[in-house]
């Protein structure tokens, strides 16, 4: 009696568990305050993954299209916990959070990946929206001890608020819903199944791969990324949208051409063989001519001696990489048309404070059509010869147009940045922008920086408990990057404690150890304004040298295996144990690693 009385208990534990993983609870949250709630059914699609998948016909209340829905929450059962469970969640950004809090709500509109994930116990999932990718938030709220982390899909948010009819959403609303348990019930999971998705379909190529008939982009993967700034920023708020040229501010030179042409050779002299110079703000007032970015700024030497540079940085075997920007455009540029701004919902020219103080911001389907080929030939005859950094472009949101002479959804956007990612391939054999949004995974080769924790892509929250590199374990080995602003110039220690704020988000000890527990790319910017810093890159260059090949493996596990002290595991079977304790660690007999050090323990041999 007693054994039939466990299995249909077990029984009924086994329904409800599957009960909770096949199906989901959809939250129509309407204009007026009112809610439809329902609860649907997933597909299974996989040995462990369900699919939810709500159309587009029924996202709209009515059937002439009138959207009276705000937005929708997708909830489920896995990604409810209370305080005290073990376990925890994460976000695409990187922030991960145990279930130790009282109240809080996190909202998170920009993700690195359109994934979430949860772990309680010995089972964990992941989530991977495939339809609808640009259109969500994450929300993490806890009440009275009682977590709930879900989606919310902004469905108003996406038409004109000109527009009364045929307010449908522009395709499908899908995410896959993967599970695991065990040993395999972790973050380091979920960052592998979305790579696995990416990798699957397509959409992505491994570093490996992709260099073998790209001579610079194998340059790239082996040299050092050093930023150079050839003069300020000149920000004006006062400015309102229009200026004359004649009142445009000189630029202040920071590094003229012939003072960079004696950098490349110190540089050189002190063996550091390969590096990638990026120039910074080389172009006519800073980028101030946008959408005219490729000329070379008069005060700085012109475009003569800017030809001498790239020819010297050629001879002396370096790549020279300009930087420009897609994201500003100013009347004060012969090019500037308000044909080519974005449009937003309220059908206003797209305004913002830029750069170089006030500017509009233009839609990236004309940037693509208009402002590409012109300024790529000219930059090409001045002799760069390495990947072009496009700064703002993978730091942001993709933006709807609502122009009506070119409309484009966030989905249309994102497309046209990869084209453009695509033609600065094609022209500079790469293209290297500022931060992790993978809206350009595509044609994207280099990230500046993955998090700009503690301000944003990853911001500081009283929810979260540690960032992890969950969007290393996904690109890593396919994207080189550098993990944080924060391990930029890592060992340079004269920092301002006014500076911005993503620059000090470690302690001087810390950065180093970040840098590699996240299997950074080393990476250099402000401090090379000051010649006596060289040393500090060349130091940092003679240790990199012993970590570069990892740049070339998939990121596969990492964790925390003692306190304060993570083990990160490559595909070659290498391992990086960083110990931010104050004592030596002993890692499985293998080598001790010392206080506040890492330790680089390579592939055991068979």
């Amino acid at each position: 009696m007693r054994k039939t009385i466990l299995t249909l208990f077990c029984a009924l534990l086994s329904t409800s568990i599957y009960a909770a993983i096949d199906q989901v609870t959809v939250i129509k949250n309407l204009e007026d305050g009112k809610q439809i709630t329902t609860v649907e059914k997933l597909t299974k699609v996989g040995p462990n993954t369900y699919r939810l998948h709500i159309p587009m016909s029924d996202m709209t209340t009515s059937r002439r299209g009138y959207n009276k829905i705000q937005s929708i929450d997708i909830k489920r059962d896995e990604a409810m916990a209370v305080k005290g469970d073990e376990g925890y969640w994460v976000l695409a950004d990187g922030r991960l959070g145990k279930f130790d809090k009282d109240n809080g709500t996190l909202i998170e509109r920009r993700h690195p990946m359109p994934l979430y994930g949860v772990k309680k116990g010995n089972e964990a999932f992941v989530g991977i929206i495939k339809g609808l990718k640009y259109e969500f938030s994450m929300v993490v709220d806890v009440k009275n001890g009682s977590y709930d982390i879900f989606p919310r899909f902004h469905i108003r948010a996406m038409f004109s608020n000109n527009a009364k009819t045929f307010m449908l959403p522009y395709e499908d609303l899908i995410i896959d819903f993967t599970h695991f348990k065990g040993k395999k019930a972790n973050y380091s999971s979920m960052g592998k199944e979305y790579r696995k998705y990416q990798l699957d379909r397509g959409e992505v190529r491994p570093l490996k791969q992709r260099v073998i008939d790209n001579p610079r982009l194998k340059y790239t993967a082996e040299a050092i990324f050093l930023k150079f700034q050839m003069a300020p920023f000149n920000y004006d708020e006062k400015r309102g949208p229009h200026w004359n040229t004649e009142d445009d501010p000189q630029p202040k030179v920071i590094r003229s051409y012939d003072n960079m042409m004696s950098v490349m050779k110190k540089l050189k002299e002190l063996g550091i063989d390969k590096a990638d110079f990026i120039l910074t703000n080389w172009n006519e007032r800073a980028n101030g001519h946008n959408p005219m970015c490729s000329l070379a700024e008069p005060a700085l030497g012109g475009n003569a001696k800017l030809k001498q540079l790239t020819k010297l940085a050629a001879d002396l075997g370096y790549q020279v990489m300009p930087h420009i920007l897609h994201t500003e455009n100013y009347t004060t540029s012969p090019y500037f048309n308000k044909d080519h701004i974005r449009v937003d919902a309220n059908g206003q020219l797209a305004f913002n404070h830029g750069m170089l103080g006030n500017g509009y911001r233009p839609c990236f389907k004309q940037v693509y059509r208009y402002h590409i080929l012109d300024n790529y030939e000219r930059m090409q005859k001045l002799g760069f010869n390495g990947p072009i950094h496009i700064d703002v472009t993978s730091a942001i949101v993709p933006e709807p147009c609502f122009s009506p002479d070119h409309y484009a959804t966030r989905k249309d956007i994102a497309e046209y940045m990869n084209r453009v990612g695509l033609l600065s391939r094609l022209f500079f054999g790469g293209f290297t922008s500022e931060g992790s949004m993978d809206q350009v995974a595509n044609s994207l080769d280099y990230v500046l920086y993955v998090s700009g924790y503690p301000s944003y892509l990853g911001g500081k929250h009283p929810l979260m408990t540690r960032n992890v590199p969950i969007w290393q374990l996904a690109y890593h080995g396919i994207i080189l990057s550098n993990p944080f602003a924060s391990t930029i110039d890592y060992n340079c220690i004269t920092r301002g404690e006014n500076e911005w704020g993503p620059k000090n988000s470690f302690t001087p000890k810390t950065r180093r150890l970040k840098m590699h527990e996240f299997g950074g790319r080393l990476t250099y910017y402000w401090h090379l304004n000051y010649d006596q810093n060289f040393p500090y890159v060349k130091q940092a260059y003679d240790e990199y040298q012993k970590v570069k090949h990892l740049q070339y493996e998939f990121m596969e596990y990492h964790d925390e295996i003692a306190p304060d002290v993570f083990v990160t595991r490559y595909s070659d079977g290498s391992r990086i144990v960083t110990n931010y304790s104050d004592k030596p660690f002993n890692y499985k007999g293998k080598g001790v690693v010392p206080a506040l050090e890492y330790k680089l323990f390579n592939p055991e041999k068979k």
